[in-house]
């Protein structure tokens, strides 16, 4: 089975002048864990991962988060919050994500994802992002290995 039997299109995206704070409201909405990162060309210039935004977050607060645990109060996080917010997408987005082009095998995508420790490879046709392919979407290839129906995207 190859990439475009699996993959998904019309992906949802960010640019690296977006806010965080622009970027995690769509991240809150859609569900998704990562946003790909693209450019006025709408080439791929990066990923931005809501593990990111937590580790920003974090750091200067890491001696506070066994009392965090016990309370449950989230006070000391909110103006980091804020000010992480404010951020251009291009100060925590990681660049050269893995990618991979519709010809690509499936199994090849599932090596990668395990090699390179990530839940999606972005499908590209030269550096132009045009889909995404998930982990869902392996385990749906495995599970069901019938292509997707094209007319159901």
């Amino acid at each position: 089975m190859l990439v475009r039997d699996a993959m998904s299109r019309g992906v949802q995206t960010v640019t690296p002048d977006d806010t965080v704070a622009e970027a995690a409201l769509m991240m809150r909405e859609s569900g998704h864990g990562a946003l790909p990162v693209v450019d006025a060309q709408g080439r791929l210039v990066g990923v931005l991962k809501k593990f990111s935004l937590v580790r920003r977050c974090l750091p200067p607060y890491l001696e506070e988060v066994g009392d965090l645990l016990r309370s449950g109060v989230f006070a000391p996080f909110r103006a980091k919050v804020a000010e992480v917010g404010l951020l251009p997408v291009r100060d925590l987005m990681t660049p050269d994500p893995p990618t991979a082009t519709e010809d690509t095998p499936l199994a090849q995508v599932a090596a990668t994802m395990i090699t390179k420790d990530a839940r999606q490879v972005f499908i590209v046709e030269g550096r132009k992002l045009i889909g995404i392919v998930g982990m869902q979407d392996i385990v749906d290839a495995i599970a069901w290995p019938h292509p997707k129906d094209a007319s159901a995207r």
